[in-house]
């Protein structure tokens, strides 16, 4: 292997740090956001998920896409778990933006509108529980991803496995946000 495939994997696992990273932020900010009763605080969450997760995640991801392309061209070659973790990464941008991305928008606008505390409707919005299997099913994906690179299994083995993946990042996502929801209706009402 040469010095600019080995320095071409260097980038793509910084970028898997990255990513992870930004997934982490997110979590983190979501947590921060339901737990907010005034607008202050939430704009306090808002703001650092955002800065953070709005430049750390397309910055990874394009990390990971550019080296790794790179090293199927130069060394790899179009294998199957290969194609399967192209697609998975995909996949992680559609889910991110119609999951989260969109809700988030809509949430940002709501919070720069509210005075003093938060609304209930706006309580109801961040206690959504799209928006914590989203985050969920995106780990999934990008552990899954990494179980690819790992093993590098057949094209049909790495399909399963993506589907498997994302399969337990749903449920993940569901038992945590029955209790969170439930919760939330129990402060709201």
């Amino acid at each position: 292997m040469t010095l600019l495939y080995q320095f071409a994997l260097f980038l793509h696992i910084i970028g898997g740090f990255g990513l992870m990273a930004a997934i982490t932020v997110e979590t983190i900010g979501l947590r921060g956001l339901r737990q907010a009763t005034q607008r202050t605080d939430a704009l306090v969450w808002l703001g650092l998920s955002r800065s953070i997760v709005m430049r750390l995640t397309p910055s990874s991801l394009g990390l990971i896409l550019v080296s790794g392309l790179y090293m199927v061209a130069t060394v790899w070659g179009p294998r199957g778990w290969i194609l399967v973790a192209l697609g998975s990464l995909l996949l992680l941008g559609v889910i991110g933006a119609f999951g989260t991305g969109r809700r988030m928008a809509r949430i940002g606008l709501a919070i720069g509108r509210a005075q003093g505390p938060l609304p209930a409707e706006l309580r109801e919005m961040l206690g959504s529980p799209i928006l914590l299997m989203s985050l969920r099913v995106r780990l999934a994906i990008v552990l899954g991803v990494v179980f690819l690179m790992t093993l590098k299994p057949s094209a049909v083995a790495s399909l399963a496995v993506i589907v498997l993946a994302v399969a337990l990042g749903f449920l993940a996502g569901q038992i945590p946000a029955r209790r969170g929801r439930n919760e939330l209706r129990a402060d709201v009402g």
